[in-house]
């Protein structure tokens, strides 16, 4: 189901249509806000489609190193898995002996 909602950034209003059930467009836009506002306020007067920018690719870089802590948290698991698998293998070895 897609949901329309006008979500306000950087003083500005825009129409959304979001299909997302986890993710909520307004969180997801106030977040978007605040990381604007944070930039300016660190860098001072910068153009709206600058900050728009510098803001997509500071949120890019924090999703990309979310993906690869994801992947090595998942890596680990794995490997935990493998070797408990393993080791009641070798107990199911030796009970049936």
């Amino acid at each position: 189901m897609t949901n329309s909602k006008k979500i306000q950034i950087y003083g500005k209003t825009y129409s959304l249509k979001s299909s997302s059930s986890e993710v909520d467009a307004e969180e997801v836009a106030a977040y978007v806000d605040s990381r604007m506002k944070e930039l300016v306020a660190a860098r001072g007067k910068t153009s709206t489609l600058d900050l728009a920018i510098l803001t997509a690719l500071n949120i890019a870089q924090e999703l990309m190193e979310l993906r690869i802590q994801s992947g090595a948290k998942e890596e680990a698991e794995q490997n935990k898995l493998q070797q408990l698998v393993e080791a009641l293998d070798k107990e199911l070895q030796h009970i049936e002996k």
